[in-house]
């Protein structure tokens, strides 16, 4: 799982990023029909916490996505042990040596 300081500066990151994008697409754009405009229109409505709670799930999913794959392909060399490579992939992802 990644770390509680890292896990607070991705949310926040990713808050803030969205946020920016949302203040940067035109009124037309958000008015729009397509995905991408019914989503920035509920991001704008959504409280702080509703955000950090969302960005919480997508960094979760992320982390246990990086770990399968990575299960995955140590699974396809047998020479390697899934949970090291597990592990591993998951210090690259938080940054710890």
């Amino acid at each position: 799982m990644v770390s509680k300081p890292l896990e607070s500066l991705l949310k926040d990151a990713t808050i803030k990023a969205i946020d920016g994008i949302s203040k940067r697409v035109s009124e037309a754009e958000q008015a729009t029909e397509g995905a991408v405009g019914k989503l920035l229109k509920r991001w704008n409505k959504m409280e702080t916490e509703e955000k950090e709670h969302v960005i919480g799930i997508v960094i979760a999913t992320a982390g246990t996505a990086v770990a399968a794959i990575t299960a995955l392909r140590a699974r396809s060399k047998p020479q390697r042990d899934a949970k090291a490579a597990a592990k591993k992939a998951l210090k690259r992802l938080t940054g710890k040596a």
